[in-house]
């Protein structure tokens, strides 16, 4: 659980409050009494091995109605959206929250041109085109030729590529909370990094809250202001990402930061 962790308790800071978060698929129980408070415009990452319900976490979270939420709640703000029905989840997802998935091709349909897709999701949210808008995020990201590549199709795109438009449609709708689902996960080293490091870029631009869930606690000692630790469905540890680090108090943590590789020098 992640109640105090050192963090101010004005929630007026706070843009989501989850309290005592329990969840199923179908009869299989996989988040357990989850508290977790994520405070406006910090990077949070929540740190844990496969399986073990941080990617849930993040269906709760968007009111992914495979998920059956059997307990607590989830405020967004001061707007409780534990049960949110259709019409309101799509209100309310992409303009005010965002989701970059794993697999950044799931994102868009692989044979219809980026450009109009991108027209037809600030359509679909009441939003007017903005080109300069688009080009001005791509080249942040290092995407050039913006124009060039409104006019591809995704399945011409390296995964690389795919997962930079990705987090470009994202932050095309400014939300002011962006989820990332494991976003590096399937991407090579130098390409993780540079994507890591293009989040903190937009993030200081932008200001936006980033959640953003991954098994490997190296890439949140480079991005994260605070970090919570998932073990088999439950937030075990908290703190600000210097404080877990230094001073890890459950022994899941401690394993995990044994496991982080290190350069050995002879």
């Amino acid at each position: 659980m992640c109640a105090a962790s050192n963090m101010a308790e004005n929630t007026e800071m706070n843009i989501l409050h989850i309290s005592g978060l329990t969840a199923s698929y179908e009869e299989a129980e996989v988040l357990h009494d989850v508290t977790l408070e994520v405070e406006d415009g910090e990077i949070l990452c929540i740190v844990g091995e496969s399986g073990c319900g941080k990617s849930t976490l993040i269906r709760a979270i968007c009111a992914d109605p495979v998920l059956r939420i059997t307990g607590g709640s989830i405020r967004y703000r001061e707007q409780d959206i534990t049960h949110l029905k259709e019409r309101d989840r799509q209100r309310l997802l992409g303009t005010q929250i965002g989701l970059i998935q794993q697999n950044p091709w799931g994102a868009f349909n692989p044979i219809r041109p980026i450009g109009v897709q991108f027209r037809e999701t600030y359509k679909s949210h009441g939003r007017r085109f903005d080109a300069d808008q688009i080009r001005a995020i791509f080249d942040v990201l290092g995407l050039k030729n913006a124009d060039s590549i409104l006019q591809m199709r995704p399945c011409e795109l390296s995964g690389g590529m795919s997962q930079r438009v990705a987090i470009a449609a994202a932050f095309a709708l400014e939300p002011a909370l962006l989820l990332c689902d494991e976003i590096t996960s399937a991407l090579d080293v130098t390409t993780a990094a540079a994507v890591t490091e293009q989040l903190l870029t937009l993030k200081r631009t932008q200001g936006t809250t980033i959640v953003m869930v991954t098994h490997h606690i190296g890439m949140a000692r480079c991005l994260a202001d605070r970090i919570a630790i998932m073990y088999r469905g439950r937030i075990v540890e908290c703190g600000s990402t210097a404080e877990i680090l230094a001073s890890p108090q459950h022994d899941y943590t401690k394993q995990l930061l044994q496991d982080v590789p290190r350069l050995r020098v002879e």
